[in-house]
């Protein structure tokens, strides 16, 4: 009689457990068949507004190594591109839709998986959807197509340091150099981070791998294809303080965000409150190099101005554990 009892019970621990997981996949496959199907929306708005007929163009140019700077040091996406194009019949604007809309949908998942870290799972979404809203609002009449792997490798980013997984900024910095070398601001981001909570030997070290992972990826992309001259005017400060346009795009880029961010930033967690500070200068810094309309530049900060602003917004959303913790910091 013990051992029917005991089997029944095993029986009904077992079922309980397949239920666990079959929710657990529920919760995770549906939200990640949502935010693809927002990666799908987003390429079809791309269709619309990018400039399609110079894209066969450029590509050919990345590919054969004959761009201008700083289009040819950003290799990785057109390679991409390339190999889907081939796997796919050789349909370079739908290689690239399909390489935009897969990566923002995968882009978002992981954004709301990095948000549940300090947030409830509806707060979470809520996070990842807001940024699935802005994105499209980065989208010109231009071509430039690293934007997308170059939010994913920020989220990621983010998303070790939150962990504690350190040690895979190394790879993603050299991996997300090919891309585009704005991730040179994933090193000072782990300084900041890591300042005086991490060993000043351990700090020193792994910072400077993950800036020489930088200079050997960019670096080898210099010895390969050579100087070469750039396609624009490399000062824009001069353009992007002429009109007060430029600013009301970058203002509008994240709207009320940037207030709340730096309202959240009093509660919110030491690893995001340091990020914060890089904003202004980094903001600036594209005023100097960069069209300050072209707010797809600016998609990097989305990681730290989001959930500071939850913080501020959703304070009730907020885990214990996680409040508890960016308390301990602080202290």
């Amino acid at each position: 009689m013990r051992a029917k009892k005991q089997g029944s019970k095993g029986r009904g621990e077992s079922k309980r457990k397949a239920e666990v997981k079959a929710s657990a996949f529920s919760d995770w496959g549906g939200l990640l068949l949502l935010y693809l199907g927002l990666g799908l929306a987003s390429g079809l708005i791309w269709l619309r507004l990018a400039n399609l007929s110079a894209l066969p163009s450029w590509h050919l140019e990345m590919v054969s190594g004959t761009a201008p700077a700083p289009n040819q040091y950003r290799p990785l996406t057109p390679w991409l591109a390339e190999a889907l194009a081939r796997a796919m019949g050789g349909n370079m604007v739908t290689a690239y839709f399909t390489l935009r809309a897969v990566t923002t949908g995968v882009t978002l998942f992981l954004f709301d998986r990095y948000l549940r870290g300090w947030f409830a799972p509806a707060a979470a979404a809520g996070g990842a959807l807001c940024l699935a809203a802005i994105i499209p609002f980065t989208y010109f009449a231009v071509v430039q197509e690293s934007d997308p792997l170059n939010l994913l490798a920020f989220v990621l980013a983010y998303w070790a340091l939150a962990q504690g997984r350190d040690l895979w900024l190394i790879p993603l910095t050299l991996v997300g150099t090919l891309n585009r070398e704005a991730v040179a601001m994933i090193p000072a981001v782990y300084l900041l981070a890591r300042w005086g909570q991490e060993r000043p030997g351990r700090l020193a070290w792994r910072t400077v791998a993950m800036g020489g992972a930088w200079a050997l990826a960019y670096g080898g992309m210099l010895a390969a294809y050579g100087g070469r001259a750039y396609y624009c005017n490399v000062v824009m400060l001069g353009l992007n303080l002429s009109s007060w346009i430029p600013t009301v795009h970058v203002i509008l880029m994240f709207g009320a965000l940037w207030g709340l961010a730096f309202a959240g930033q009093k509660q919110g967690p030491v690893m995001l409150r340091r990020a914060l500070w890089l904003a202004p200068p980094y903001v600036a810094l594209h005023y100097v190099v960069a069209m300050a309309r072209e707010v797809r530049v600016l998609l990097p900060l989305a990681p730290v101005l989001i959930p500071l602003s939850w913080w501020a917004l959703f304070p009730e959303a907020v885990r214990p554990e996680a409040r508890e913790e960016a308390r301990e910091r602080r202290a």
